[in-house]
């Protein structure tokens, strides 16, 4: 994947690339079932069972294939901000960039709140990442543009680094 990220020289083919692994999920949840007739298909899940529904949402949980694109997506954005240093001091850049972390946590905090707005099999869509661009936005707005000075929601999340010793330690626990 590095090699693949490290090819990539231009916006336009980086672009290109963030969006079709952010399109990725979309496959497995909603195409898919759309041209099968069923968007509800993951209501019938039952934990436990071994029908090939069952065994397929498994295998979308678990296999980490159905995560590389994850991996994917974090390296592109790196590389983003690589591609965008010469361009850190243009206003509108950087406006831009100060905009991508609140739009990114207001778009999540739509989509958690607002029953209407959960996507499909919401539960096995959130872990595949179909909220990938906005967690994607909420990352870049808070790394900000190599050289720039920080935004000011970055400025006021760094303050909670002291919980980042606590972070790892949590997530060990919800296993």
């Amino acid at each position: 994947l590095y090699l693949m990220v490290a090819s990539l020289k231009t916006l336009r083919h980086l672009f290109i690339a963030l969006a079709i692994a952010c399109a990725l999920p979309w496959i497995a949840v909603v195409i898919v079932p759309a041209f099968a007739g069923d968007l509800r298909w993951y209501d019938r899940h039952t934990f436990g069972h071994t029908e090939s529904l069952d065994l397929a949402v498994v295998f979308l949980k678990f296999n980490p294939l159905c995560y590389i694109h994850i991996f994917f997506v974090g390296m592109a954005l790196a590389r983003l901000r690589d591609l965008l240093e010469p361009h850190s001091k243009k206003a509108t850049l950087v406006k831009v960039m100060h905009g991508l972390a609140p739009a990114g946590y207001l778009g999540l905090l739509l989509l958690f709140s607002v029953p209407a707005l959960h996507p499909p099999a919401a539960k096995l869509s959130a872990r595949l990442s179909i909220l990938l661009p906005l967690q994607a936005a909420v990352l870049l707005g808070l790394a900000g543009l190599p050289g720039a000075e920080p935004t000011a929601m970055a400025s006021k999340v760094a303050r909670l680094n002291f919980l980042e010793g606590y972070s790892y330690a949590v997530y060990v626990m919800q296993f």
